[in-house]
């Protein structure tokens, strides 16, 4: 099988497996790369396949020497079909870290069951042993209400008016404009249903009841907070419902995990990078692309790997955190600096849609949303013929 990009809609329909190996390689060669740290011995990575919850992964098993578990969603390859991105992070991120001699293990099937929260607790407690942090890292457009037996969808929509805004079509190349309606009073409860916290205690919740918790253990879960360029559609949209709910349950939690545990409940603002969903939401390409331009020439831009190295080595494990006046670790204050900001937004105002597609910072970003797929990798071939049914034959461990 040859494997080309699919894109519909801006969304990838398929990916490239070698490419995805590339991809894990590529930030455990970053993650070898920096100073290694005190951190967990054993670590739960629910959505622990793509974006920061595989850079999370990484950053821990190679940084700091720890056992990972991983809760994920995924696809296998089947017939014409690839398979997702996240199915083969699964399998090469196995493939890559047996060097470290640590336990490495994956559950393919749906968090939000309380079947799959069994089933990491009886591994747990078979194989393992307690945990020492907890990291929810989970992205799902949808989740299952087990009692009525609906799947309730997720919405990225304003409360309120209408957003309008540009976005860069990635298979035509063009910027376009993007409009996201008012979402329904049923819309945001769904969204909060689906992204919001409750999940996130429903883990911690049965991992105190089994008593799978080491004493000074943490949990951790990533909010994005953004600025003005953003605030309509995400803070004060739907999704920033569901991050308000998934900070509210951080507090809650954080009582339990300090007071029996003498640990933590965390919240961390991640800064903006490429993801599947960036390209639906107005404005957000515009901005990450502007913003990567602008941190790349002032020195301070960072990788997915990078953020995630920083904040584990420095701010959970180290004695360099920052928080705000709610508490939440702000590893984004690079992002967030006044003329950082200024910077990115005067370019945002002022840039031709002609110039913005020509932008390195829209190049970088483009390139990011491409490999997230396994795609745009200058060592792989992409003419080459790729057997998926040979390949089909790995499975996560």
């Amino acid at each position: 099988m040859i494997i080309k990009p699919s894109i519909r809609s801006n969304f990838f329909t398929n990916c490239h497996p070698y490419g995805c190996r590339q991809n894990v390689f590529n930030q455990i060669q970053e993650a070898k790369a920096f100073d290694k740290f005190e951190g967990p011995k054993n670590a739960l990575i629910i959505g622990g396949s793509s974006g920061y919850g595989l850079a999370s992964r990484i950053a821990l098993a190679f940084g700091a020497g720890s056992n990972t578990l991983n809760v994920s969603f995924e696809s296998a390859p089947k017939a014409k079909k690839t398979g997702t991105s996240g199915w083969w992070n699964n399998i090469y991120f196995q493939e890559l870290a047996k060097e470290t001699n640590h336990i490495h293990k994956d559950f393919i099937g749906d968090a939000f069951s309380k079947e799959m929260k069994e089933n990491v607790m009886e591994y747990a407690k078979k194989h393992l042993g307690k945990f020492d942090l907890v990291i929810y890292s989970l992205a799902s457009g949808g989740r299952l209400n087990y009692e009525t037996n609906e799947i309730i969808k997720s919405h990225i929509k304003t409360i309120g008016e209408d957003a309008k805004g540009k976005t860069i079509d990635i298979l035509d190349l063009e910027v376009k404009e993007l409009v996201v309606t008012s979402a329904t009073e049923q819309e945001v409860k769904d969204t909060v249903y689906v992204m919001g916290g409750s999940d996130w205690h429903d883990w911690i919740d049965i991992l105190d009841q089994n008593d799978l918790l080491n004493p000074e253990a943490k949990t951790i879960s990533y909010t994005y907070v953004g600025g003005p360029t953003t605030e309509k559609i995400y803070r004060g949209g739907t999704v920033g419902k569901a991050k308000e709910d998934l900070e509210r349950h951080a507090v809650l939690m954080n009582e339990l995990m300090k007071k029996k545990y003498n640990g933590e409940a965390l919240i961390s603002s991640s800064k903006a990078v490429a993801t599947k969903a960036s390209v639906y939401i107005p404005s957000m390409t515009n901005y990450i692309s502007c913003l990567y331009d602008v941190m790349v020439r002032k020195g301070v831009h960072e990788s997915i790997l990078e953020h995630k190295y920083r904040l584990f080595k420095d701010m959970i494990y180290g004695d360099k955190r920052i928080v705000d006046s709610q508490n939440r670790i702000r590893v984004d204050h690079l992002e967030m600096e006044e003329h950082i900001q200024k910077e990115t937004v005067h370019m945002m105002e002022t840039i031709s849609n002609e110039d913005l597609l020509q932008l390195n910072g829209t190049k970088l970003f483009l390139r990011d949303i491409y490999q997230i797929n396994g795609f745009e990798f200058d060592n792989i071939n992409y003419d080459d013929d790729v057997d998926i049914d040979h390949l089909a034959e790995l499975q996560p461990e």
